[in-house]
């Protein structure tokens, strides 16, 4: 517990900002927690812990999303089960955007971007967590933001129209 209470809320911003329902987020690391403490004996390097914890949780994400997919196509209801705490209506309709853009960006772009941006986590960090060189995922960040870009400007356009 040592290792992971300072790491505990990085974990749940980065599940909470992937999975967008609080309820399903806390189920997510617990089951996460559960198994890095069962398999704890695996961990060589105690400085990896964050990188196991996240490779977990990014699996058990992943099995819930197949099930999901497969009981239930992809619902607009999914963006509405996350709770907005703003009391400004505009924050909350742009928070609403925000979200459901970033549900519509490619895994491989938006995985980078959560972690970079809402998970705190460094280039170098998310490279080691993705297999990825650091100059691939600053790559995949600029493709992220371009393509957030676009789809936030194409949704700001039709309400326009």
């Amino acid at each position: 517990m040592s290792l992971y209470n300072p790491l505990h809320e990085r974990l749940v911003r980065f599940v909470q900002t992937i999975v967008w329902d609080k309820e399903e987020a806390r189920d997510i690391v617990s089951e996460t927690i559960l198994a890095a403490y069962e398999h704890f004996e695996k961990v060589k390097h105690h400085e990896a812990f964050l990188y196991y914890l996240f490779t977990i949780a990014k699996r058990k994400m992943n099995r819930r999303y197949v099930q999901q997919k497969r009981q239930s196509p992809w619902t607009d209801e999914l963006n509405d089960k996350a709770e907005d705490t703003s009391p400004d209506a505009l924050k909350q309709l742009q928070v609403k955007e925000l979200k459901a853009a970033i549900a519509h960006l490619p895994e491989k772009y938006r995985e980078p971007l959560v972690l970079f941006e809402f998970s705190g986590l460094t280039i170098k960090e998310i490279a080691e967590l993705t297999s990825l060189t650091e100059n691939g995922v600053k790559s995949r960040l600029v493709r992220a933001r371009q393509q957030l870009s676009e789809i936030l400007d194409g949704s700001l356009h039709e309400k326009a129209i």
